[in-house]
């Protein structure tokens, strides 16, 4: 049988993927075709943001990697949830809506990435959103994504505002504005308190298109080459396997994770890497799988005398309902969020050029730092191990982490998880930023605005006051943020994976367009920097097209 043939595969319907599969088959002249491992889940908890405690804890809608045991870490083998529906990880994650940093994009062009700085960009950051509150020099006003800013003014959130400023962080209006700089409340991508990612807003009106189709339950197995193009993929639903054939790209969204996984599979990687696998040597590519960073989210814990987080609320019946009504009907309260109310960004040092650490209010406190969940748990605060006071936490990540990492096969499968080796911690300038990021957390905390809320520091408590203290507690109990990126980095050495265009090194009609290509970490959340990845990307494949 002859294969199906489209100008344009797209590998992942997350971020980037769903943007892609939009622009490329907006004007009709191009058959699309858009592959997703998972499906298309109108599941309730996706669609509403505190839902994240109900996704995490199961194995619907997520792929469930974990990293490998480092000690580093406390040996211990951490929890990577990645998406698994349409809107991929922008369906499942915490819905933070944070650009990036100027600054790290304006680096990410002078390590030989034409294109990619900060005045280059903003275009795109603007073309993709939609938040009328904002300076339009700056920000979109009319873009898919529906960007809404915390509304409620709750007594903890204002102290944790306040004790920053009182602590040296200034205020700033619009972190996604002219300043990057400062303490403010959350910006997320929700609309009237429902989650939108990017399946709603860039995929669902582009499925109604003649020319795209969009196919679930598909695994991609490998990607077909001849000699040193790609010409299409085989991809795996029900059981059977399929061949699809691509007159002109094949492009990988799959994400961090999973797209280095997918060149390795198809003979595209470290030679030694590919050899123990058992993969055949298509094209030796050293940096496939490297250069993976993650933040490394280390919390302290508070107990407060205010009644007002998921501690108390998710115990009482009466304030459950009170939170679920102000949601239905208002689209506020803490079930429009993911328990984050509000951030810093901030300088660890004065003498610092810009600042190197992130905190961030969550109103809920628990044993551990993330959403794990306990066998026969009945409700769902004993499920996230909620603490049984009136509790905080305050987290907090190194913005540009310098420790690096790698994910690789293990073996020719595709369905195995790849081996994750995250490394956190290894990086001197790593340990020195986290453990002062711990201290600043403290001394916003000792500040009247916030002070005046807390009862005591729970986790780990003032006995833990030394640096190899602090540095013990990010070991025992830091977690992933989430934000995984790198591991097929943009640029022009020889380790680089793609090139500017985004064009794997070497592979005619391969690319990969997702977080993994971003050669540093771009200063906070990843989300919103992958989509406008995907806005980047579409412009470049479709330039290439038209000859440009």
């Amino acid at each position: 049988m002859t294969s199906p043939e489209y100008d344009y595969i797209i590998v992942g319907a997350g971020s980037a993927g769903c943007v892609l599969a939009n622009r490329l088959s907006a004007s009709g002249e191009h058959r699309v075709l858009l592959l997703e491992a998972g499906e298309d889940d109108r599941w309730m908890w996706i669609k509403i943001p505190a839902g994240i405690a109900h996704i995490l804890i199961g194995e619907r809608a997520i792929w469930r990697f974990a990293t490998e045991p480092d000690e580093k870490v406390g040996g211990r083998s951490i929890f990577w949830p990645r998406g698994r529906a349409l809107g991929g990880s922008s369906a499942v994650n915490g819905m933070i809506w944070v650009r990036s940093d100027p600054l790290e994009l304006d680096h990410w062009e002078s390590l030989g990435n034409p294109g990619w700085g900060s005045s280059d960009i903003l275009p795109y950051l603007k073309r993709m959103e939609s938040f009328t509150q904002g300076d339009p020099a700056y920000r979109g006003h009319d873009g898919p994504m529906h960007i809404t800013r915390y509304k409620d003014r709750d007594a903890l959130s204002q102290g944790f505002i306040q004790g920053a400023q009182q602590a040296g962080v200034p205020a700033v209006e619009d972190y996604n504005g002219p300043r990057f700089e400062g303490v403010s409340y959350l910006q997320y991508n929700t609309k009237r308190g429902w989650r939108r990612h990017t399946g709603d807003n860039y995929l669902r009106p582009a499925m109604r298109r003649a020319n795209l189709k969009v196919e679930t339950g598909a695994l991609t197995q490998r990607v077909l080459l001849e000699g040193r193009r790609a010409t299409g993929l085989v991809y795996r639903k029900g059981g059977q396997d399929f061949t699809v054939k691509a007159r002109r790209e094949v492009l990988l969204c799959a994400g961090s994770i999973q797209s280095p996984q997918l060149l390795e599979l198809s003979g595209i990687g470290n030679a030694d890497v590919l050899k123990r696998a058992g993969v055949n040597v298509a094209h030796h590519l050293p940096g496939v799988g490297e250069n993976l960073r993650d933040h490394l989210h280390v919390r302290l814990g508070f107990e407060t005398q205010l009644n007002i987080t998921l501690n108390t609320i998710l115990r009482s019946p009466l304030l459950k309902a009170k939170m679920g009504a102000r949601w239905l009907f208002l689209g506020r309260g803490l079930m429009s969020t993911s328990s984050a109310t509000s951030m810093a960004i901030a300088r660890s040092s004065p003498d610092l050029p810009r600042p190197d650490i992130k905190m961030q209010l969550h109103q809920l406190s628990m044993a551990s730092s993330h959403y794990g969940g306990r066998e026969g748990a009945r409700s769902i605060a004993e499920r996230m191990g909620l603490d049984p006071y009136p509790g905080f936490s305050i987290g907090c990540y190194c913005l540009r982490p310098e420790s690096q990492g790698s994910v690789h096969i293990r073996g020719a499968d595709a369905a195995e998880p790849p081996e994750i080796r995250a490394n956190y911690l290894s990086a001197e300038h790593d340990i020195r930023t986290i453990v002062a990021a711990l201290r600043m957390i403290r001394k916003i905390a000792a500040q009247p605005g916030l002070a005046q809320h807390i009862v005591r520091e729970t986790r780990p408590g003032p006995a833990a006051s030394s640096d190899d203290a602090l540095l013990d507690h990010a070991r025992a109990t830091g977690q992933t943020s989430y934000h995984p990126i790198g591991t097929c980095r943009m640029g022009a050495d020889a380790r680089a994976v793609v090139d500017a265009r985004l064009k794997v090194h070497g592979i005619d009609g391969l690319r990969v367009c997702d977080a993994s290509i971003m050669p540093t970490m771009v200063a906070s959340n990843t989300n919103a920097p992958s989509i406008m990845i995907g806005e980047k990307a579409s412009d470049l494949v479709l330039a290439d097209a038209r000859g440009h």
